[in-house]
């Protein structure tokens, strides 16, 4: 038998479902919302590259996502030996990778924090906001970087 879904509340998405299986459990909160771990990923598409981490304990609590790779081919995350522990995987390359986006009203100063994605484990839904041992911005600007991808083309 199915498992049976859930309605949340939420002030951007008004009242959806959501299946168990899809919830994501933060072994410890975002910074600076350490009291809120069940999150969401919400999307239009599978295809999409933006999205949304909705909370599930706070209706008003949202976050934009990107994947990073579509911003920079080559970001290559490093953990701490303890995240990839507390995420139960033995290497980077077991985990999934998005970055929190601020989206200004004027998209020129639109930026995204490199140094800190959130880093899940698919296989147990477990994920984790890291700050990464190697050296990536905590705001890098979205054109920037596809202005980067357009002279190399």
């Amino acid at each position: 038998m199915p498992d049976k879904e859930i309605n949340i509340k939420t002030r951007d998405f008004g009242e959806i479902k959501v299946k168990p299986e899809d919830i994501l459990s933060f072994t410890c909160g975002m910074y600076g919302f350490e009291d809120y771990i069940n999150y969401v990923i919400l999307k239009d598409s599978p295809e999409d590259d933006i999205m949304f981490l909705q909370s599930l304990d706070n209706a008003d609590l949202s976050f934009v996502l990107i994947d990073p790779y579509t911003i920079l081919r080559n970001y290559d995350p490093l953990l701490a030996e303890e995240d990839l522990i507390e995420l139960r995987v033995k290497n980077e390359a077991e985990l999934k990778y998005l970055v929190i986006a601020i989206i200004k009203e004027n998209i020129k100063d639109s930026v995204v924090n490199l140094k800190s994605p959130i880093a899940i484990n698919p296989g147990t839904k477990t994920a984790k906001q890291v700050i990464l041992q190697n050296a990536y911005p905590l705001r890098y600007n979205i054109l920037a970087a596809e202005e980067e991808k357009r002279c190399l083309l």
